[in-house]
């Protein structure tokens, strides 16, 4: 029995719009096209094995496409990639015009790779949970590559931006003092 809604999508839309998140696209090949789709949901979950998820709208065109797929890639952009984050998220373009512009190669299995990006992870399709008008997906890692001189790019507030300065961390607390165990 599930218990009436107290707040709105709306509401939490708001709250959640002040908390960064990475910006990635995920690329997947189904019975009848490949596409992509931005995903602002990416997180790890498990690394042992290694597994990371993301959500998909029901109503997306990906998730048919993912739900088929025998491998998926999460493509983690770069700082000079937020092009490609608008690119695929525009909702009604078919598979071969979201790919029609965007450089990109297919890898062995015909999934697309698009190149120069922070990280890439090829995943195989490990669970999927059903989440109100989204689908949980869960992928383990089977592969990766990282371009570690590159700045990622976050979303934030409804825009992209890049990393920051570091925050300097405060002392605020007191060290803890803890009780010598030689004590009687």
């Amino acid at each position: 029995m599930s218990t009436p809604h107290t707040i709105d999508g709306d509401q939490l839309r708001t709250v959640m719009r002040r908390v960064p998140a990475p910006v990635t696209v995920v690329t997947a090949a189904g019975t009848d096209e490949v596409r992509g789709i931005t995903i602002g949901s990416f997180t790890s979950v498990s690394l042992d094995p290694p597994l990371i998820s993301f959500n998909v709208a029901k109503d997306a065109q990906m998730h048919a496409v993912i739900q088929e797929a025998s491998r998926f890639v999460v493509h983690i952009l770069t700082d000079e990639q937020a092009h490609l984050s608008n690119h695929f998220a525009v909702p009604d373009l078919s598979g071969a015009e979201q790919f029609a512009d965007v450089e990109y190669r297919l890898d062995e299995h015909g999934t697309p790779l698009l190149p120069d990006v922070l990280a890439r992870l090829v995943c195989t399709p490990y669970a999927y949970y059903e989440a109100g008008d989204h689908t949980i997906v869960v992928g383990e890692v089977v592969d990766l590559a990282l371009d570690a001189t590159q700045e990622p790019v976050l979303y934030f507030d409804r825009r992209y931006c890049a990393v920051g300065d570091e925050v300097k961390l405060l002392s605020l607390f007191s060290p803890v003092k803890r009780a010598s165990s030689d004590a009687s």
